[in-house]
């Protein structure tokens, strides 16, 4: 495992990350006891970066992490966010888990429907009083006395440009509850303003082969100030999983792009792949991996063979210089502009 530095901090992480999102739902396969076999597992294969939040789980994904990592505090990195209220519905779901989750073993569709009134019942708050309290329940559940990393939870661009959070973000860092503090943002705009302000010592975004230009912009510019960048959906979603030839408009989600733009990308994509000899995923990954200015490139998954399908990436050759530059030229004619000014 290849460990970096993350920004000007003095955390040193994993280049792949285990984003622990989906541990400890109530859709999570195999339940908590598979949950802590995933966490071991991540950790025996030298994964030390850890990425949770306060609403993963209803806090569930902080509490599994807390007993699994407790013996080994002092080896890992801990990132959790918080920003997010837990709903109503929330609270009652956390209470009745044990029952739904036995539901969705007999109605599979179940768990789809589930996460769909999930979405639509977060809120926000990034009051100062809110975010100590939060703080505190993650120490808590994560049975830790320091936050490695705190981040808000995909916040509202204005909240980013007005900037009176980070004052308490700073108050909590004096306090020693949180060694340093990032932003995991919604969108490579939110990444951007981030990136101009000082302080911040890590931000979180999407990053991947069917990125916008903003995206990359940020990697550039990270390069100027030294803040750490970590890549989630690394896969955009999955559909870097998925043949060109087959995809389907409901595949896409609600991104920008038309069904037949994205269609192209992918094929031009997977012909690069398919000259270096690896699967789209592969070079997917390695892309993100080899490229200069990422701390680390998160997974998110709960299931222990797509772990080790990703591990085994880390033991391939790297891309050539020529595979690199082709894929960057292939960005390149996606976006309208030279990808390789930023990269």
């Amino acid at each position: 495992m290849d460990y970096r530095q993350l920004g000007q901090t003095e955390l040193r992480v994993s280049a792949l990350g285990l984003g622990c999102g989906r541990l400890g739902s109530v859709t999570q396969a195999g339940g908590d006891q598979a949950a802590l076999r995933l966490i071991g597992s991540a950790f025996d294969a030298g994964i030390n970066f850890f990425d949770t939040a306060d609403i993963y789980g209803q806090g569930t994904s902080e509490t599994l992490l807390g007993k699994a990592l407790k013996p080994h505090r002092d080896k890992v990195v801990i990132g959790t966010k918080g920003g997010y209220c837990l709903s109503t519905l929330g609270s009652i779901a956390k209470r009745v888990k044990p029952l739904l989750r036995r539901f969705i073993r007999f109605k599979p569709g179940l768990a789809q429907s589930i996460q769909k009134v999930r979405s639509g019942q977060k809120e926000q708050n990034f009051s100062s009083a809110y975010l100590a309290g939060r703080i505190d329940a993650s120490l808590r559940r994560l049975q830790t006395d320091r936050l490695d990393i705190f981040q808000l939870h995909s916040p509202p661009t204005d909240l980013l440009l007005r900037g009176e959070v980070f004052e308490a973000l700073e108050k909590f860092k004096t306090a020693g509850k949180i060694r340093c503090y990032g932003v995991a943002c919604l969108t490579a705009g939110d990444a951007l303003i981030c990136l101009s302000r000082p302080g911040i010592a890590m931000v979180q975004m999407e990053l991947n082969l069917l990125s916008p230009p903003e995206a990359w912009r940020a990697i550039s510019a990270r390069s100027a100030n030294g803040t750490g960048v970590v890549a989630r959906q690394s896969l955009a979603g999955g559909l870097l999983l998925r043949s060109a030839a087959g995809l389907r408009a409901e595949d896409c989600g609600s991104r920008p792009e038309s069904l037949e733009d994205i269609k192209g990308r992918l094929e031009q994509l997977e012909s690069v792949a398919a000259t270096a000899g690896c699967s789209l995923r592969q070079m997917a990954m390695q892309f993100l991996l080899q490229l200069d200015g990422l701390a680390s490139v998160l997974i998110g998954t709960t299931n222990e063979t797509h772990l080790q399908e990703h591990l085994g990436i880390l033991k391939r050759p790297p891309i050539s210089a020529e595979v690199m530059a082709r894929i960057q030229s292939t960005l390149g004619r996606a976006n309208g502009e030279p990808v390789t000014s930023y990269l």
